[in-house]
């Protein structure tokens, strides 16, 4: 993989991944359905607890206490699904009829999910803290911009900017770029960490860390040239889906047409996610050091 300098081919390993896509979608399109209901299950339950969704009118489900748990079934899919695209690409490996299965890599993987969950949802409180700290405190402190807030949402932005001040705005700016680089830059250096686990049969957390060293803004160029063309078009289909929803839903069948569009958008999603699956088995095969030991 390397273009003679030690550096990252972007292009190349980009067109590798979306070659990959190319020759070996229609083989995901089971595993992409399977997973895809079992992702489906979850916003079901919150359409069945809060009662009828408007999905296909407005295009979102509602938001309430039950979340944590309809994320679970998508989780697991998304999961399960990864584990079908990494078997393939890096050990050549399809268990057919549909790919899926629940064994050792399957597991794996929640072990992988598990160990960055510790590790992101503490800088994620921090960042929900200072946000209610910094920002809602002192709308709740302004009954003018509250009230503003509550009768139109999209007013959010200017009642902030009322509230904080052009200082204030500027600070909680820099602290949301400052949160986002910090992820881009993890989301970078782990992209191969599911990769190196189904190639290393074992959890490899952060070995790999090291592997990225002088190429980070390669790699994050490489996954903006699969990420951001996938996004684009999975998007396209995707309001192609509500808008036949659209057209077709009544009254009578909401939540049947809620759950058709939840499908539909994890289908999309899992489809639209190989070439970014594809790129980071590609970096960990091109990249991966030949003495190295899974530890």
């Amino acid at each position: 993989m390397s273009n003679g300098s030690g550096q990252v081919p972007v292009i190349a390993i980009a067109r590798d991944s979306w070659i990959f896509f190319l020759q070996n979608w229609r083989m995901f399109l089971p595993a992409a359905g399977v997973t895809s209901v079992i992702a489906a299950l979850g916003p079901m339950f919150v359409m069945l607890s809060s009662g009828p969704a408007t999905v296909a009118a407005e295009g979102q489900m509602s938001i309430g206490p039950a979340d944590f748990i309809a994320a679970i079934p998508g989780t697991i899919a998304g999961l399960l699904f990864a584990a079908v695209v990494l078997r393939k690409v890096v050990r050549d490996e399809f268990i057919g009829p549909t790919g899926l299965a629940f064994g050792a890599d399957e597991l794996r993987l929640l072990g992988i999910m598990a160990g960055l969950a510790c590790i992101v949802i503490p800088f994620g409180t921090l960042a929900v803290v200072v946000v209610q700290v910094a920002v809602f405190a002192r709308l709740a402190a302004n009954p003018e911009a509250l009230d503003a807030l509550m009768k139109n949402p999209e007013a959010f932005g200017e009642a902030m900017e009322t509230t904080l001040g052009p200082a204030g705005m500027l600070a909680f700016t820099l602290f949301l770029c400052v949160m986002l680089g910090a992820f881009l830059y993890g989301l970078t250096r782990l992209a191969m960490i599911n990769a190196a686990t189904i190639g290393e049969r074992r959890m490899v957390m952060f070995q790999t860390w090291s592997w990225s060293r002088g190429n980070i803004l390669r790699i994050f160029a490489a996954l903006m040239l699969t990420g951001i063309p996938a996004y684009l078009v999975s998007s396209l289909f995707l309001e192609i889906a509500l808008a036949v929803l659209r057209a077709v839903v009544t009254p009578g069948n909401a939540l049947i047409a809620g759950f058709a569009y939840s499908v539909a958008v994890t289908f999309v999603g899992a489809i639209a996610s190989i070439p970014s699956t594809a790129l980071g088995a590609i970096l960990y095969k091109g990249l991966r050091p030949a003495d190295f030991v899974a530890k």
